[in-house]
């Protein structure tokens, strides 16, 4: 009987293997850049093209490999790490498995030359798709450079999964952000398509941090210093009200190795417990030193996760150590601070089923009533009213608490409810207006206005254009939105490297919100998954959601009134561009039926 069972040729088994090291351009940066750290280099830079489908190098001044060294670097299981049983129980090193060169290189076309610490010559490899050409002599600076050239060129179904270059490119600074933050001693540099997006040179980690949140976000975080049973863990939390709606602001490593661990995560963000909403995320970057024989490295191919043998004793450290700075420093939050929109309110309330005919009677009834003179939404300002306005808007969130008053059935009363719903009565019933969505819908279609007509009167100079420095992962994502947020009214010049000036806003953005809007839009866009939209759709929804009045702001009356006109004008009122409802009904009879007026 003939077998079944067949041994794989090698280049089939390193195309497998290369199936679970080598995911995306992202997974062969992070391989490349780990060899160059464990080859002691103080001095990294990455060159990519086309998001790393076209070319990833990696250069380093690290300690090089001999000619020998350089032949068997692309043997599987070949590796400088590990070398008996008890070196794979303590890994001290960042890449150990001894399968991620010759997969890369099983996939893609490398160009590599190295040159040993101790040697006078350096030499050049050449591999496609696995074959290796003959070693060639040359003339090159201590340290490696390695070329990762038309990566999938021989695997087509790989490389049709991958997203757009933008997107890859993005997944790249992401890890890079990792190992900057991770080794502020090493100066690194990246240069995407030609142009250099980071560049820093060896320094504390504390001026590493600030490069790459901020100076404004830096002087907001909290230093952590804490050890217990043989765990130190250093770094910086943010205060509860300096944090983003968009998680990728949280790092955390230990013994210097990038690592994801949702234990230790849940624990930060249990320390912070109500000091920050659902759906805010406070930056952080944590320093775990911990004995490596009690921590399995080995979990997952791309040596993300990671296990503790004590996992329960080192949540409760990190989430004791997390509370004590946070109660050490004054974490109050400072007036104007950002807060998140609220959670949505579960009622009994049923979907509306005559939307026109609510629309036709409020539009009608709203004729004939007097008018607020001057009565405009201020789509972002919403400055103090007069007294008397807010005292009304207080006395009408509280309707039960006044004396019954006679009415004038053409007139319409609004109220605010929780500072979220606009609430107004029909003949059939209440309305409510959730007041975020509606002004979201006013704003998307102004901005779909805009960009049919190109209208350039929406933009307004800032008498003092304003600075600010993105994140590398940020800028990418603004290059790629860059024309179009111009085309709303938006001018924004690159000043150098990530740095950028903004020198006009669209009118209803709000003077002081330059930076804030700009890395809302930048976070909305990234993060939601805006399906059958395109490019434009996606910005114009970013924008209209982050610059709407949130759940939460006070409206007066006439705010209520005009924010109700507006919506009713728009082309499709009745739900925001997500799709969520803007408006619901709850009718007289179903509120009949709960008081036992009529019978259920």
């Amino acid at each position: 009987m003939n077998s079944i069972i067949n041994i794989l040729p090698e280049h089939l088994a390193n195309k497998i293997a290369a199936g679970e090291v080598v995911e995306r351009p992202a997974s062969v940066v992070k391989e490349l850049v780990e060899n160059a750290l464990d080859a002691d280099a103080d001095s990294i830079e990455l060159h990519i093209e086309q998001g790393g489908k076209q070319l990833i190098q990696v250069v380093d001044n690290g300690s090089g490999m001999s000619e020998e060294d350089l032949q068997l670097a692309f043997e599987r299981h070949a590796t400088s790490k590990i070398r008996n049983e008890s070196d794979l129980e303590r890994i001290e090193t960042l890449g150990f498995r001894g399968e991620a060169l010759p997969s890369i290189a099983s996939v893609a076309q490398i160009e590599i030359k190295s040159r040993h610490i101790d040697s006078d010559a350096a030499y050049l490899l050449r591999i496609s798709g696995g074959q290796k050409q003959p070693l060639k002599r040359i003339a090159a600076n201590p340290g490696t450079s390695i070329s990762v050239i038309n990566l999938f060129f021989n695997t087509p179904a790989r490389r049709q999964f991958l997203r757009s270059d933008s997107a890859e490119a993005q997944r790249i600074i992401l890890v890079m952000k990792q190992f900057t933050l991770a080794y502020p001693h090493i100066a690194f540099k990246i240069v995407l398509d030609g142009r250099e997006v980071l560049s820093y040179p060896a320094q504390d980690v504390g001026v590493r941090a600030s490069e790459i949140f901020g100076p404004e976000v830096f002087k907001a975080l909290i230093k952590v210093d804490a050890s217990l049973g043989g765990a130190a863990l250093k770094g910086f939390i943010s205060r509860p009200d300096t944090v983003r709606k968009a998680r990728g602001n949280q790092y955390l490593f230990i013994n210097g190795r990038p690592v994801q661990n949702k234990a230790l995560n849940h624990a930060v963000f249990q320390a912070y417990g109500n000091s920050i909403m659902a759906g805010e995320y406070p930056y952080y970057v944590l320093f775990l030193e911990y004995d490596p024989g009690l921590i399995d490295v080995n979990v997952h191919p791309t040596k993300m996760e990671v296990r503790f043998a004590n996992e329960q004793s080192i949540y409760h450290f990190f989430m004791h150590a997390v509370q004590m700075a946070l109660n050490k420093e004054s974490v109050i939050p400072t007036f104007g601070s950002g807060s998140t929109e609220g959670s949505i309110i579960r009622s009994t309330i049923s979907e509306m089923d005559k939307p026109r005919e609510i629309m036709q009677e409020l539009v009608s009834r709203k004729k004939d009533m007097a008018r607020f003179s001057g009565s405009q939404l201020s789509l972002t300002y919403f400055q103090p009213g007069p007294e008397v306005n807010n005292q009304e808007t207080l006395r009408s969130v509280s309707p039960a608490m006044e004396k019954p008053v006679q009415k004038s059935t053409a007139e319409i009363r609004f109220w605010q409810l929780h500072q979220r719903y606009i609430v107004t009565e029909i003949r059939s019933g209440l309305v409510f207006i959730d007041q975020h969505v509606a002004h979201e819908r006013i704003l998307y279609e102004k901005i779909s206005r805009i960009l049919a007509d190109g209208d350039r009167s929406y933009s307004q100079k800032l008498l003092f254009p304003h600075k600010m420095t993105l994140s590398p992962d940020d800028f990418v994502v603004f290059n790629e939105i860059s024309e179009t947020l111009t085309r709303f009214g938006f001018s924004i010049s690159v000043f150098s490297g990530t740095t950028i000036v903004i020198e006009a806003m669209p009118v209803d953005v709000k003077i002081g919100r330059e930076s804030q809007i700009l890395l809302d839009i930048i976070d909305y866009y990234r993060n939601r998954p805006l399906q059958g939209f395109n490019h434009l759709e996606k910005v114009s929804a970013a924008y209209a959601c982050k610059n709407a009045v949130k759940s939460g702001e006070v409206l007066t009356i006439e705010e209520m009134q005009s924010l109700v006109d507006q919506l009713f004008a728009c082309e499709s009122p009745f739900f925001c561009p997500h799709g969520r409802p803007v408006i619901v009904t709850i009718e007289l009879e179903e509120l009949d039926k709960k008081f036992k007026r009529i019978p259920s």
